[in-house]
Order: C-alpha cells, then structure tokens, then sequence
C-alpha cells in the first residue's frame, strides 16, 4: 500500500471514499476499506456525481452499501447533498473531541470538490486533469473537525477503466477506441443515442454515425479521434447514464 495512503489513514479519524456514481462498485478500493476497518477508523462511502444516474440506482446501491458502511450520495457540481454528508460526518464524529477526515478514492472523481463545499470555500485546487492533487493537504473546518485532501488513489492497471473513471488522461491512450468499447459493454447504446440525437444499432454504427455527424476525415486515424470525442464527452458528464 503506498505510504501517503497510510499516512492519510493513521491521522484520520474519519474517512470519505468518494466513488463516481456511474460504477461505484467498481471505484471501491478494498484492500484499502479493509486496512481502515483493522486500524478501528470510521469510514463513509460517498457517491458523487449522483446528478448522472437515476434516483432509483442511487437507492439500491445506499441500501446495498450501507449494510458495510454509512453511504450517502451528492452531486458536488449542483452543491446538492452535502447536508447529508455533514449529518453523516457528525453522527461518527460526535465520539471526538477532535476529528481528522482524511478524503481519498481514485483520482477525478470529485474529492478536492467536496472538500471545498464543506468547508465552504475554495481550498483545495481542483482540475480535470487527473492526478492534479499531488501532496496531503489538512483544511480547518471548525474548531473540532479538520480536512485531510489527498492525491487521487489508483489500484487497477486497466487503463481502459480508469479513463472512464476520469482517473486517466485520455490523450495517453493508445487504443481509445478500446476503451469507449469498454464503457459501451457497461452502459449499452441508448446514453450514447439519446446525447447525440442518433440512432445506432452496434458501436462500430456509433463510430461511423459520429464520424459523419462530426465530418471527420476517414483516413488511418479517424476512429482514434471519435473515440476521443466520446471519452471526453462521458468525462465531461455530457453522456448521462439515467437509466442505471
């Protein structure tokens, strides 16, 4: 485990595992979870860009969730949900003379974000670059509770899932095209229909439809460029997954 992890871990006493709402499964780091629960810390699970989803996905997967953690869901963008996340953080604070909340989950999915809206202004930097974070970074919050902002935490190696996480810069991509064919197996075709005001029967129907739409140069590269488009887009939050 690397050590700014477990540095964040040992001076907190209650940590924020943010998740992106779109696959909150797979953006839990385990091993890290476990780790917490040995070293006897509080942990909530917080679902943000709950803007993205639909009302009812976000409820199964509290209830799931929840039975393991307290979980509560927000948009940090639209600043909605925060009043749950302060309720939260008070509930298990309230054993605390003095409480550290140390932030984490993979990089881009919103951490820097939430730490500004509880503290109410902008200190700590945000960018949609991931990785923008780079060192720990301890916010006063009131006289009892402090902020502990962390680097963004990368376990999987699949490049392909982390740049639908946000969690990996798109231009480094080899295969583009591989990892839109990614997030075309999780979410099907119908966010990619209803943003772009197409109709499509497969995904190689996507690339060719948005090529034309886009009046893309069919040459050697063409698939890499819409692919690009398409990543960005989802990244962006433009695509939305109401359906899940």
């Amino acid at each position: 485990m690397d050590t700014k992890i477990k540095e964040l871990i040992n001076k907190s006493n209650i940590l924020l595992e943010i998740l992106d709402a779109r696959f909150p499964k797979l953006c839990r780091i385990e091993y890290i979870e476990k780790y917490i629960k040995n070293k006897n810390k509080d942990l909530i699970l917080v679902l943000n860009k709950s803007d993205l989803v639909s009302e009812d996905f976000l409820k199964k997967v509290v209830e799931e969730f929840s039975k393991e953690y307290i979980t509560v869901y927000m948009s940090a963008i639209y600043r909605k949900g925060s009043r749950k996340l302060r309720e939260a953080i008070k509930k298990v604070g309230k054993k605390y003379e003095k409480a550290y909340i140390g932030v984490f989950g993979y990089p881009n999915t919103g951490k820097s974000s939430i730490v500004n809206i509880l503290v109410g202004r902008r200190s700590a930097g945000t960018s949609p670059k991931p990785g923008f974070t780079k060192h720990l970074q301890i916010i006063k919050l009131s006289r009892k509770y402090y902020l502990i902002d962390s680097p963004g935490i990368v376990e999987t190696k699949n490049k392909y899932l982390l740049s639908i996480l946000g969690a990996y810069d798109i231009d480094k991509l080899d295969h583009p095209e591989k990892a839109v064919l990614y997030l075309y197996k999780k979410i099907g075709k119908k966010p990619f229909e209803e943003y772009y005001n197409i109709n499509i029967e497969n995904i190689r129907d996507l690339f060719i439809k948005l090529r034309e739409k886009y009046n893309i140069k069919k040459d050697s590269y063409w698939i890499k460029r819409v692919s690009k488009i398409i990543l960005y887009d989802w990244q962006k939050g433009k695509i939305k997954a109401f359906f899940l």
